[in-house]
């Protein structure tokens, strides 16, 4: 990840930031590609920090499990995030192949005492991971192979339901692999914050949000 965007925060460069010189409870992403951080970070504004690190992709060899490589990343990101943030919570999310990661690293970080506030996932699978946070679930409206409520709308809901203390549904305009590109991105985190400020109930809910 040399040549992704940022600072490097710890050794290894798997864990950058930008807009580091904000004052806001920074967001914490996971990308697939290079050119996605840059966009968002540009869409949040100076204020707004974002620390990140990547999914698993193009990290497996086909066929292989990918399990494996995402278990690893998510144990190292949560460890490098507690050391390197101690007093900071933290909203998190993701597209695509980073779900397993964001919902592992979620977890991880609370067991660690740390708050998370609320998830944005974008073309999640609904992994089977239990987090009991909310989340607001992002599909493209061109890409209905990614979205599981298409497929199994009844089966798709009973998963969500077990792994968020909350969700919505928010359908964008976009094909798959456009959710970061210049007016996407924009509609997107907006409607990341009015869910945030809508469901602000828990007390890890209001502390990532008024932080």
């Amino acid at each position: 990840m040399a040549s992704w965007d940022g600072r490097a925060v710890d050794e290894r460069g798997i864990l950058r930031i930008l807009n580091e010189n904000g004052t806001r409870s920074p967001l914490f992403w996971i990308f697939n590609g290079a050119p996605e951080p840059a966009r968002l970070a540009k869409c949040l504004g100076d204020d707004q920090p974002l620390i990140y690190s990547r999914s698993s992709h193009l990290l497996v060899r086909p066929g292989d499990d990918p399990m494996d490589i995402r278990n690893i990343l998510a144990r190292y990101l949560a460890c490098e995030l507690c050391q390197h943030f101690p007093e900071a919570s933290f909203d998190i999310g993701t597209s695509c192949q980073g779900s397993t990661i964001a919902m592992a690293v979620c977890n991880l970080l609370r067991e660690a005492g740390k708050g998370v506030g609320h998830l944005c996932l974008i073309n999640c699978s609904l992994p089977e991971i239990v987090t009991d946070r909310p989340a607001l679930l992002v599909y493209g409206d061109q890409d209905t192979a990614s979205n599981p409520f298409h497929k199994d709308p009844v089966g798709a809901g009973k998963r969500a339901k077990s792994a968020f203390s909350e969700y919505e549904k928010y359908m964008v305009r976009a094909e798959h692999g456009q959710f970061y590109s210049e007016g996407t991105v924009e509609m997107l985190i907006d409607r990341f914050y009015a869910f945030r400020s809508r469901v602000a109930g828990s007390g890890e809910a209001k502390r990532a949000l008024t932080a």
